[in-house]
């Protein structure tokens, strides 16, 4: 018989544990994890404090992810072999869901980060030369041809505006789609884009894709001509406010990025 001092109410291993009573009570229900002593004249149970370990286990083994019957699988007919293999697999599963979470993390903080940016620029349809470093894209070629077939085909992307269009002044011609990629990321070739490092002229502007990057394509031309420069190489057209961010058109807002160089 487990002496008086080792024995534990439910509620005192749970608030050992920091789990609930009530779970306990479920394991118990389930035979996952039951009380070792039972008071034959009350009929109350207790646990031994030398199933604190174990109990330890579970909830180790209940936060990586297994059911209650892989749990149950893992505590019958024990061995080292078996026990070892099995928490590998799951300490790969967490490795890669931490991996998972920390991208999500990344990438929600960058997005945070980029509109909390876009906020504090207000000023729309005014041409500014800016320095950017060298860009990988991830494109299928595809073209679009209207605002909403950019807005639903991928979302945080932007779109191709060729060099001879631009120079022609086709401002309304279908253009490609792209995604700029991480800097980690492995693409393979044939869905790549590099954009070079260099200066680009550009101006934001928000409504209707075709018709109001038409008026800015105008502007930034006019510019450039003004100024002495000319362009080197196709334009970038990229989403900065999309519809995963608002439902009002008048919010939904483009910056075009023109590469130039001085004549």
């Amino acid at each position: 018989m487990v002496k008086l001092k080792e024995k534990l109410t439910i509620s005192e291993m749970a608030k050992l544990r920091g789990m609930t009573a009530e779970t306990l009570r479920h394991y118990d229900r389930i035979d996952l994890f039951k009380p070792q002593y039972i008071d034959p004249n009350s009929g109350y149970r207790y646990y031994s404090i030398f199933q604190y370990e174990v109990l330890g286990t579970i909830k180790e083994l209940r936060q990586l992810g297994m059911s209650t019957d892989e749990i149950k699988d893992y505590f019958n007919e024990r061995n080292f072999s078996k026990s070892l293999d099995i928490l590998k697999a799951k300490h790969a599963d967490l490795v890669s869901k931490l991996n998972e979470l920390t991208d999500l993390e990344e990438n929600i903080r960058e997005k945070i980060v980029y509109l909390d940016h876009v906020a504090r620029e207000k000023e729309l349809q005014t041409v500014m030369f800016r320095e950017i470093g060298r860009r990988k894209l991830i494109t299928l070629n595809e073209k679009i041809n209207n605002n909403l077939e950019l807005c639903y085909g991928v979302i945080r992307l932007g779109i191709l505006i060729q060099e001879a269009d631009l120079r022609a002044k086709r401002f309304e011609e279908p253009s490609v789609i792209f995604v700029v990629a991480k800097s980690k990321e492995k693409i393979p070739k044939q869905y790549q884009r590099i954009v070079p490092a260099g200066l680009f002229a550009c101006t934001r502007y928000n409504g209707e894709l075709l018709w109001n990057r038409s008026e800015s394509l105008s502007k930034i031309l006019d510019y450039l001509d003004e100024g002495g420069y000319q362009i080197t190489g196709d334009a970038l057209q990229i989403m900065h406010v999309d519809i995963t961010i608002t439902d009002k058109p008048n919010e939904i807002t483009f910056e075009i990025q023109v590469p130039v160089q001085k004549v």
